[in-house]
């Protein structure tokens, strides 16, 4: 399959100094950045599907694409349409998948943009993602992800970040930065058949973590290195309510400075398990 899209984005950001800055912390203000465009893209799809079960969600059939896919688009920002720069704006995401999530699969992506801005390039980022599913029965999975992004010339408030929510559960949010970043995580995961009330699904998993921020940090503070992990969560589905799943996660860290917490206790909403 095959589509073109074309569009107009009005992206526009706008920064100040916060109200009761942190005395601990470096203060940086971003420069405010407006950007008016109009743009083109190109989507290819292969239809390549298949259908699981318990692989991002719970007790609920899922068409997982396999096929490869590929888009793109690129703009021109101008001032005369209203832009505060002139700039070209591209970006690139593509996937494939092998084998089967019914048996043993493995999903790789990648995910690029950038901004050339008098023909130096501007907030250039490039991602990749590799998924590894091992299917050992139909309520347990072994799950492996490796990914990383590389960093040039970042906006100062889309910076590249390790901690939490980022990458590595037994961490504060934010607490490793750069321009650049390695993660691996390894979980065993478990779909069980609890339906409490018929209003929820509950599942469970054990996890460890591994991974590094290097490169440009505009905070200055110190790079403690490769971090690593291991924790238990707990995952519970609202079947009527939502389609997001509610991550539970207590993580210990086994790095780090005496600043953090021997354990982190996160509660999140996700769209996958």
């Amino acid at each position: 399959m095959r589509r073109w899209t074309a569009g107009y984005i009005h992206d526009d950001n706008r920064f100040s100094a916060p109200l009761d800055p942190d005395p601990d912390r470096v203060t940086v203000i971003p420069t405010d950045r407006n950007l008016r465009y109009p743009f083109i893209g190109l989507e290819i799809l292969e239809d390549d599907f298949e259908k699981a079960e318990n692989v991002n969600v719970m007790g609920r059939t899922e068409d997982v694409l396999l096929g490869a896919r590929f888009a793109a688009s690129l703009g021109y920002a101008s001032t005369s349409l209203g832009a505060d720069r002139d700039a070209w704006v591209a970006s690139a995401v593509g996937s494939v998948g092998f084998g089967s999530l019914n048996s043993e699969a493995l999903l790789l992506g990648f995910d690029g943009r950038a901004r050339l801005e008098d023909g130096d390039l501007r907030n250039a980022r490039l991602s990749f993602d590799a998924r590894y599913y091992r299917r050992q029965s139909d309520r347990r999975t072994f799950f492996v992800e490796v990914s990383g992004t590389a960093g040039d010339n970042l906006d100062l408030d889309d910076p590249i970040e390790l901690g939490g929510r980022t990458g590595l559960r037994g961490y504060p949010l934010r607490y490793q930065g750069g321009d650049s970043k390695a993660v691996l995580s390894v979980e065993q995961r478990w779909f069980t058949n609890k339906y409490p009330f018929r209003l929820f699904r509950l599942g469970g998993a054990v996890f460890a973590d591994v991974g590094r921020a290097w490169g440009d940090n505009p905070i200055g503070e110190e790079n403690q290195g490769w971090l690593r992990d291991v924790g238990f969560g707990l995952r519970i589905a609202p079947v009527r309510a939502s389609r997001r799943i509610v991550h539970i996660d207590f993580a210990f860290p086994l790095d780090g400075d005496s600043s953090i917490d021997s354990v982190q206790v996160l509660f999140r909403a996700r769209s996958t398990f």
